[in-house]
Order: structure tokens, then C-alpha cells, then sequence
């Protein structure tokens, strides 16, 4: 007994060299088991994430349904109300921007596609026109890259390429849908029950915890809902102002399709850095089937707005909802997209702000404590 307790280390040195050489081994099969688990969560994760964003506009509308009502049919049907209007909000914004910019931008795509070989024809005019007036700009094979034989060829190399990332893509927006459409179902539980889940998960921490824990979870639980509400609240703030500036400047300058590109930009600005780009693109695309001229002074009056938004009124709006310094905010936002694209601009700046908030009640207290002796 007492030379296996001597060489107890020892055996479990090996036991654990031999697990990470199977672990090495196998860890294709490691990474396909665990790809899909997290597969196989992903309508749950989707769901904690719409029942999230739902359960700002929730928590609104029932403090305006009868908030004084604790009993009898007022106080039963206060939640599932509140989550259908929730649900009428929302589907009634997308539909009306929907409504203003699909059919506009599929016209102006139409015009773009159906003016391409008359485009494609006086580019090649003007490129031969100026390479006959400037002999030293001529190169053969940028005139072989441009004439019609190869543009068949690239355009058939595009369009066989373009076939394979459609079905992808089709495949993709078939998998997500089922997500979202199963995530929105366990949204919906989640909200109907919320207050029995939360109750559920403080009794499973204090079985589990000391109540020092308990009280640490809560209060880190209690500042993260906090932030992450208050910054998709001053995201959609601070992007519905932005479209009403692109909105009234269009207008000034007499620019049509003002209310359509307004309503674009204002719906891509929700996701921050990156969205003002997409909806100015989509903007110019429009703009570009009316007047190339106008599609100008757009982008012009789009970065200077950008500009404005960027510098003055997204880090007081967004940073003061979160608490978060406007240097931080942008760090945050960059960070963020670097590592994880999109989904880390959306999370990166509320995240940050919470380990700021954190750190910073944390700090005061030391120092507190600290003067106290």
C-alpha cells in the first residue's frame, strides 16, 4: 500500500499522457462530436438570444397593461399580451422597411442587369478611344482581358462558380430558418415561464454554492442584463437618428428615394461599424439607376453623416447607455469584429461594458476599504 501511494503520482502522470495521446489521435473525431453538439444547441442558443431582445419590449409593455393588477384576468393575460405585441412591433418595423427598400432595390438591379451590354459596349469604346490617344497606355493584355471572348469566359467561369455558392447559400438560409423558426419557439416558453426559470436557477446555485457565490452570480447576472438592454436600446436610438438624418438631408438636397435609402440605412446601422457601410452600398446601388450624379452627393452627405454619427453621437448615446467611455466603445467594437465578425460588434461593446462595470465597483471598493483603515 505504501509503495502505491508512492507511485500514485506517477501512474497518474501516465494516465494522463495516455489520454492526451488518444485525445491527439482522435481529434478529428474530438472535433466532429463536439461540432455537433454545438450544433445541435444552436436553436437554443438562438432562442436565449430572441428571448433576450424580445424581453426588453416585453418588460415595457407590461409596465403599460394594468401594472398595478396582481391578480384576476388583467394579471394573466399581462405577459402573453405584451409578448404578442412584442411580436407586432417588430414584424411591423422589418415589413415596413421591407416594404420601402426590397421592391426599389430589385427594380434598380433589374435596370443595372438589363444596361450591362450597352455599359459593357461604350467601356470598350472608351478604353480604345483612349488608348489611341495615349499609345503609351496601351497593353495588349489588358485589351485581351477585355474583349469579348474573355469576358464570355469569365462570365461563364462566374456563373458555374456562382451556381455552386447559391445552392450553398440556399443551404444555409434553409438551416438557419429552421433555427430561427424553432429558436422563436423556445423564445416564447422561455418568456411565458421566465420568472419560474429564474427562480429555478437560483435554487440549483444555493444548493450547489455558498451564499457568498450566490450573491456574486446575482449581482454579475443583474449588471450584464442591465447593459446588454441598455445597449441594443441606444443601438436602435442611435441608428433610428441617423436615418432621419440621411432622410432630411436626401430630401434637402432633392434626392429622390430619400425615405426608402433612410429607411436602409437606419435598419444596417443596428449593427455597428459595419452596417452603415452595407446600407450605404444598397443606397448608392439605387441611386446609381436614377442619376450617377445624385449617387455622388449621396455618398458625399452619407460619410459626412457618418462622420457626425461616429465621432458625436454614437459614443454618448450608446456609451453613456452603457456606462462605457467613447474611447472604450470603439476599441470594443473593433476588438469585437476582429474576432468574431458581426456577432462580436453586437456583443463586444455590452461585454465590455459589464467587465468595466465590474471592475470599476470592484476597484472603488478596495480603495474604499483601504481608506477605511
Amino acid at each position: 500500500m505504501k509503495r502505491f501511494k508512492y507511485y500514485k503520482p506517477l501512474i497518474g502522470a501516465i494516465i494522463l499522457a495516455g489520454v492526451m495521446i488518444m485525445m491527439a489521435l482522435r481529434i478529428s473525431d474530438i472535433a466532429n462530436a463536439i461540432d455537433a453538439i454545438v450544433t445541435a444547441f444552436v436553436p437554443l442558443i438562438v432562442g436565449a438570444c430572441i428571448a433576450f431582445v424580445l424581453d426588453i419590449l416585453v418588460v415595457r409593455y407590461e409596465r403599460w397593461l394594468w401594472p398595478k393588477s396582481k391578480t384576476g384576468w388583467k394579471d394573466k393575460i399581462r405577459r402573453p399580451l405584451s409578448l404578442v405585441l412584442s411580436f407586432v412591433t417588430i414584424s411591423a418595423i422589418v415589413y415596413f422597411i421591407a416594404r420601402m427598400a426590397i421592391p426599389q432595390l430589385i427594380h434598380s438591379m433589374s435596370i443595372i442587369v438589363a444596361s450591362s451590354p450597352q455599359l459593357y459596349t461604350d467601356f470598350q469604346t472608351w478604353m480604345q478611344h483612349f488608348t489611341e490617344t495615349i499609345p503609351m497606355a496601351s497593353n495588349q493584355t489588358l485589351m485581351d482581358t477585355l474583349s469579348g471572348e474573355s469576358v464570355v469566359k469569365y462570365t461563364r467561369e462566374w456563373g458555374t462558380k456562382g451556381g455552386t455558392y447559391l445552392v450553398n447559400a440556399m443551404g444555409t438560409a434553409l438551416s438557419w430558418t429552421l433555427n430561427i423558426g424553432l429558436g422563436l419557439i423556445f423564445a416564447i416558453y422561455m418568456l411565458l415561464d421566465k420568472e419560474r426559470l429564474m427562480m429555478q436557477g437560483k435554487r440549483i446555485l444555493r444548493a450547489y454554492a455558498s451564499d457568498e457565490w450566490v450573491n456574486r452570480v446575482s449581482y454579475v447576472t443583474r449588471v450584464a442584463v442591465q447593459t446588454f438592454s441598455n445597449f441594443f436600446v441606444g443601438q436602435f436610438i442611435d441608428a433610428l437618428i441617423l436615418g432621419i438624418m440621411v432622410g432630411i438631408s436626401l430630401w434637402a438636397f432633392n434626392i429622390e428615394y430619400a425615405t426608402t435609402i433612410a429607411c436602409v440605412i437606419g435598419l444596417t446601422a443596428l449593427v455597428p461599424l459595419l452596417g452603415i457601410y452595407v446600407g450605404g452600398v444598397i443606397g448608392a446601388v439605387i441611386l446609381l439607376t436614377v442619376s450617377p450624379m445624385d449617387a455622388l452627393i449621396y455618398v458625399i452627405i452619407l460619410e459626412v453623416l457618418h462622420q457626425i454619427e461616429s465621432n458625436f453621437i454614437y459614443p454618448r448615446i450608446v456609451g453613456n447607455s452603457v456606462g462605457l467611455p467613447g474611447l472604450w466603445v470603439f476599441a470594443a467594437v473593433i476588438v469585437g469584429g476582429s474576432l468574431m465578425g458581426v456577432t462580436g460588434m453586437l456583443i463586444g461593446v455590452p461585454l465590455v461594458a459589464t467587465c468595466y462595470k465590474l471592475l470599476m465597483t470592484d476597484v472603488n471598493d478596495r480603495l474604499a476599504s483601504n481608506e477605511g483603515l
